[in-house]
């Protein structure tokens, strides 16, 4: 394997990573081992934990600008806009939220500098004695900035296939031998979320710690608006719109590399041109089937690169486009296997 195949192997290991991070933190927090704090999560890109997120309530805190908002469903109310702070134009409140968090995921960064603002935030985390888990590509530059916290908070290092994960000690005792990729607790906890209907997750066992996992989730919680105005009509209607030029965007769930299916609903006419877009890389579709409830979108969507955001961009047609109204996304599907 030549260097680039190897830079890539271990991005594309980094981002599947996420996928057991959500699954173990999930579990967490079902159990009730969180107990009343908030589990936050340090990053610097866009990206959200579907299965730990249906527990309850998560916080974002950002060490590099996002410029778009998304959105969390409310109980008998409208969606209201996802925590997201970023720590450079809100220090005080992100201090704040650290001081309430029970559990602090950080997702290492490929770039020194993005580190070690993170890292400074953790050692907040630490302080307010949270448990820590970090995790990322082996090879990231960021890892150096993290070694002084790493000594402090005496983190351990979990058995987690080709990534790096160090965690706190109670963290990795929860984890055990099997450390994050423990098939068994992951199919264990899909099955009390189905039954819960808290997720609509399916995880199909491939082999030793190779999953297959399904998930469908309502595009309300993917959907992403690239202006006020956009959020507000998401919000109002409670739907996960495209604007009125026919553009719109998803935030994916995870970064690891997946099947999608979308349903886009209110196009009138056909979408087989659509310009569709990842981390500056266009996609064609792999299949696009036109039914009386819209059209189902089929995508092959590659692994999104360390540091950018998980973010699907679609252009419509613009003959697809109503001129009385708004296409939507009306479900998702993302089919993702483990390795």
């Amino acid at each position: 394997m030549n260097a680039p195949d190897s830079a890539f192997a271990a991005a594309k290991t980094a981002l599947i990573v996420d996928v057991w991070v959500d699954l173990f933190a999930a579990g967490l927090a079902r159990s009730g081992a969180l107990g009343n704090g908030l589990p936050v999560v340090l990053t610097d890109a866009m990206r959200v934990l579907p299965l730990l997120e249906s527990q309850g309530p998560i916080g974002w805190i950002h060490t590099s600008p996002h410029h778009y908002q998304d959105h969390v469903l409310i109980a008998h109310g409208q969606p209201a806009p996802r925590l997201r702070i970023d720590a450079a134009q809100r220090p005080a409140d992100a201090s704040q939220m650290l001081r309430r968090a029970s559990l602090c995921l950080v997702a290492v960064p490929a770039e020194r500098d993005a580190a070690t603002a993170m890292a400074a935030l953790a050692a907040k985390a630490l302080q307010a004695r949270a448990s820590l888990l970090l995790f990322g590509a082996p090879p990231a530059g960021g890892w150096g900035a993290f070694d002084a916290l790493v000594r402090q908070g005496a983190l351990q290092p979990v058995e987690a296939g080709g990534a790096r994960v160090l965690a706190s000690a109670g963290l990795a005792g929860a984890l055990g031998d099997a450390g994050l990729h423990d098939a068994d607790r992951a199919m264990a906890l899909a099955g009390q979320l189905m039954r819960a209907r808290q997720a609509d997750i399916h995880v199909e066992r491939l082999d030793h710690a190779h999953l297959k996992l399904r998930l469908r989730i309502d595009p309300v919680l993917l959907v992403a608006a690239g202006s006020q105005t956009l959020a507000h009509h998401i919000a109002h209607e409670g739907r996960a719109l495209f604007n009125s030029r026919g553009l719109g965007t998803m935030l994916l769930p995870w970064g690891a590399p997946s099947q999608a299916r979308l349903l886009l609903r209110n196009v009138r006419a056909r979408i087989d041109g659509s310009q569709i877009a990842l981390g500056g890389q266009s996609l064609a579709p792999l299949a696009v089937d036109y039914t009386e409830h819209g059209a189902f979108l089929k995508l092959a969507l590659p692994a999104v690169a360390p540091g950018r955001d998980a973010l699907l961009h679609l252009s419509l047609p613009r003959d697809a486009v109503p001129n009385d109204g708004f296409c939507d996304i009306g479900a998702a599907e993302f089919t993702v296997e483990t390795a």
